[in-house]
């Protein structure tokens, strides 16, 4: 796989870089946004580009039932070994059309803007549009990039597990690129790209209204207070179809 996200996702060391998320930011998290949509027991949600699964797990725990989905095999199988009843996860590649339609999809913590080009988010865009029944609600949890851009950490290093993983972070080409470089066990020197483009409110509410979207509420963290443009750290927008 060519692309940055099809090998790093897969990445024991990407797993081992990530390892201490915040668990318990999470959980108040989908405790908010549970309590904001109130989701009946016969809808069906879509957690888009779910990862390990942290946030349809939780949800999950809420009564909430919660499809999960991902590029990432490794990660899907790791979130398996929580399915039940109301809670099933599989691989997807959100550019291409989904399975089924739910009544409300999330796309969380910075997981869109991944591609090389405007038409694949687009694409994406349109994919979940598709996929929402009438009515269907869709969240979309992305960066500020007004904030972020203007406080990037353009060096650091971390150490995991014995591991140094040293991280340069740039803009470049209208896109954060953050640059990633560690010796492993092997004493193998690896070097990982991860890469977003810079949307910012004004370029990423166009394209929802382009899609057919209607911009319902935008909140600026994840305890869902108003967005503030020069001071919140994320973007979450709640829209209509």
């Amino acid at each position: 796989m060519s692309e940055w996200f099809g090998t790093w996702f897969d990445s024991e060391y990407y797993h081992l870089l990530y390892k201490d998320r915040n668990y318990a930011e999470a959980e108040a998290f989908m405790a908010k946004l549970s309590d904001y949509l109130k989701p009946t027991k016969d809808q069906l949600v879509l957690d888009l580009a779910c990862g390990k699964g942290r946030h349809s797990i939780q949800l999950n725990k809420l009564g909430v039932t919660v499809d999960g989905c991902d590029y990432s095999l490794n990660s899907i199988n790791y979130a398996k070994k929580y399915e039940n009843a109301t809670l099933h996860f599989y691989t997807h590649d959100m550019r291409h059309p989904l399975p089924k339609r739910y009544a409300i999809i999330l796309n969380l913590f910075t997981s869109f803007g991944y591609f090389d080009t405007d038409e694949e988010h687009f694409k994406t865009l349109q994919n979940i549009f598709n996929g929402l029944l009438p009515n269907g609600i869709f969240i979309l949890d992305f960066m500020n990039v007004d904030v972020i851009t203007k406080n990037l950490v353009s060096r650091e290093t971390q150490t995991k597990e014995g591991i140094e993983f040293h991280i340069k972070r740039e803009v470049d080409d209208n896109t954060i690129v953050k640059h990633i470089a560690f010796e492993s066990e092997q004493e193998q020197w690896h070097y990982y790209k991860e890469k977003v483009a810079v949307l910012d409110y004004a370029k990423l509410t166009q394209m929802m209204k382009e899609i057919g979207f209607t911009i319902q509420d935008t909140f600026g963290d994840y305890m869902l207070h108003p967005f503030n443009i020069n001071t919140s750290q994320r973007l979450i927008l709640v829209l209509k179809k």
